[in-house]
């Protein structure tokens, strides 16, 4: 008979809880910011099926360009590829936190309670993470499930920020671009796109949360095999986890991998979700029917695949910032 909770240990796992929303946090909006210039090139690109990244970048520099070439200009071109950061902000490092949150907690207790997953690993393996095991399929539904409610929650911020980043509406404020869409559409236009943003995300996450655990605990073992093995593992020769500069460089190449792999399958959903997003009226609210549109009325499966070069860099770098920065947070606590 297992004994009732305690008060001490209620206020630890409400402060594990609290690390992990913090740190997700922190980590969402550290990459949000940095990245911010390659998801409004994104946006624009998906924006029009005659859009290229070329045309994109010119018409962003020819927008820059038309400013005054003084100190008030140069805050002004900053201000022109920054554009959209406030909501992208809110939406990556709240929406960060309650994913890192809401992912731990569901790993821990599939942890505790699984049998299979204690006997992951081994007593001389040195792992990359401090984070908990458990196993493939684990990792891709809880990947899943976490990203898809959390999308849920942020999904009004995500439209304002796909609105106010495109060029092709003049909103001059996040409140006038909330008040555009709601004078139109209603509560309901707060949701536009969100089958395509659900089907996106909850599999990019299952599959990226399962490709970045089965590599880091794949990877380690390989580089333990090379010169470099001495400048890997830590001091204490008892430690089961590498040397920080070796998690570091372990958990980014892992996650720059993982993320290229998730992003170039659910590209088309994405780029589904811009349009239904920017032109509800054009392509109304059925996910498939916007498929359709696409495919038929515009340059086919290609047209799946617009911002997929801006996006695989976008996810990489961002992925590597977000959970590396993550991990070690969580070491270092």
């Amino acid at each position: 008979m297992t004994s009732p909770p305690t008060a001490a240990s209620s206020n630890s796992e409400n402060n594990i809880r609290s690390r992990h929303l913090l740190f997700g946090f922190v980590s969402g909006f550290t990459s949000s910011v940095l990245l911010q210039p390659l998801d409004l090139l994104k946006t624009r690109i998906q924006q029009s099926p005659s859009s290229t990244l070329h045309s994109s970048w010119q018409e962003l520099l020819a927008d820059i360009s038309n400013g005054p070439n003084t100190r008030d200009g140069a805050l002004n071109a900053l201000r022109k590829m920054w554009r959209g950061t406030l909501p992208s902000v809110l939406r990556t490092s709240v929406g960060s936190g309650l994913y890192f949150s809401t992912l731990h907690s569901m790993r821990s207790y599939i942890h505790l309670h699984s049998a299979s997953s204690s006997r992951l690993g081994s007593p001389s393996m040195q792992r990359s993470s401090v984070l908990p095991q458990i196993q493939g399929y684990a990792n891709l539904l809880t990947g899943s499930i976490a990203r898809g409610a959390v999308g849920f929650v942020m999904m009004p911020i995500t439209v304002l920020k796909v609105r106010f980043e495109s060029s092709k509406y003049a909103h001059s404020s996040l409140f006038q671009t909330a008040k555009a869409i709601y004078s139109v559409h209603g509560v309901r236009g707060f949701y536009y796109g969100f089958g395509a943003t659900f089907v996106r995300d909850a599999p990019y996450a299952g599959l990226y949360v399962w490709l970045y655990e089965y590599m880091k605990s794949t990877l380690p073992a390989f580089l333990l095999r090379t010169p470099f093995a001495g400048r890997l593992t830590t001091q204490d020769c008892t430690s089961q986890v590498l040397s920080s500069p070796a998690s570091v460089a372990v958990n980014s190449i892992c996650a720059g991998i993982a993320a290229t792999t998730a992003v170039t399958l659910t590209n088309p959903f994405d780029a589904v979700k811009t349009r239904m997003q920017l032109f509800p009226d054009r392509y109304g609210t059925k996910m498939w029917a916007a498929f359709a549109a696409i495919l038929r009325e515009e340059t086919g499966i290609r047209g799946l695949f617009d911002g997929l070069g801006l996006r695989v860099v976008r996810k990489g770098l961002s992925s590597g910032i977000a959970w590396c920065l993550y991990e070690e947070l969580i070491r270092l606590a």
